[in-house]
């Protein structure tokens, strides 16, 4: 019986893995989105933007900006030096996409000139 439930955990497990990298895509281009969101606010409205982000909207900036710096930082053959540009061109997809690219092939994007 326990080796069924096992079998049966491993396999629910590796169902959902497809979907999660899925997930994971998903957050990092809404997460992106907030960031280009937060920095057009804060050009437009000032000192005001820090008053107006709530403190989810700043946690899922700050993701997107730690993934991209990450990704750069451990990663040489990223062109672009530029956070915004990269942090802008992956807000670009479209959060409810069917099929988005895996995370990793986010950042690759990002990285062109």
């Amino acid at each position: 019986m326990k080796a069924i439930n096992l079998a049966f955990a491993l396999l629910l497990i590796n169902a959902a893995i497809p979907a999660l990298a899925n997930d994971d895509s998903k957050h990092l281009v809404s997460s992106c989105r907030e960031l280009v969101e937060i920095y057009v606010k804060r050009d437009q409205q000032h000192l005001l933007a820090g008053l107006t982000t709530s403190t989810s909207e700043a946690l899922r900036a700050g993701y997107c900006r730690g993934v991209l710096d990450e990704y750069r930082r451990s990663n040489y053959s990223c062109a672009q030096n530029n956070w915004y540009t990269q942090a802008a061109s992956i807000a670009a997809y479209p959060e409810y996409a069917e099929e988005l690219p895996a995370v990793e092939a986010l950042l690759e994007q990002s990285c062109a000139l």
